[in-house]
């Protein structure tokens, strides 16, 4: 009985010693997303804004949200949009933009939202896909001030460590 307890035991420490990960860079460092600001509707892309690729790094990607209003700095697993004068976004289906992972090397975006609003009379419309975030800010005011967004998605190290922490239970088991 001693001995099988210590070998649960010394099984267990070994298999949470594999499913222990290091810290990792946010979903966005280092990648390349697409920005494109689309009006009246998403069949619609929008010129004056900064569309365009761009590789996440410490500075700002994108100067120009939108006839000349806004940045927009990825960090992380998120990022602000900053305003630094008001005015009034027009009511159509779609006023906004869309980020696409250009080159499918992210995960799958698994959720999306705004954590933070000081720039905007109201909330924006989001919505998600595999590959892509939507905001929608349609009919709404901005001033002064930022939007936080934080986005999640699904780990393939995740997966891999929740893999290995399953395959080292069943040894035990077997054991």
């Amino acid at each position: 009985m001693k001995k099988s307890l210590r070998s649960i035991l010394i099984s267990a420490a070994i298999c949470f010693g594999l499913g222990s990960g290091t810290a990792t860079a946010g979903i966005f460092d280092g990648q390349t997303v697409n920005y494109q600001y689309f009006y009246p509707d998403l069949t619609a892309p929008y010129t004056s804004a900064g569309n365009g690729n761009y590789v996440v790094d410490s500075s700002i990607e994108i100067s120009n949200v939108v006839d000349g209003f806004g940045t927009i700095d990825f960090s992380g697993d998120g990022f602000t949009v900053s305003f630094t004068n008001g005015s009034s976004f027009s009511t159509a289906p779609f006023n906004g933009f869309v980020v696409s992972d250009i080159f499918s090397t992210i995960d799958s975006f698994t959720s999306f939202k705004l954590i933070s609003n000081d720039g905007l009379l109201g909330t924006p419309t989001l919505d998600f896909g595999e590959n892509q975030l939507y905001v929608n800010w349609q009919g709404l005011n901005f001033g002064g001030g930022n939007l936080v967004f934080t986005v999640n998605s699904i780990s393939l190290s995740v997966r891999f460590q929740n893999l290995k922490l399953m395959q080292c239970w069943s040894l035990d088991l077997v054991y």
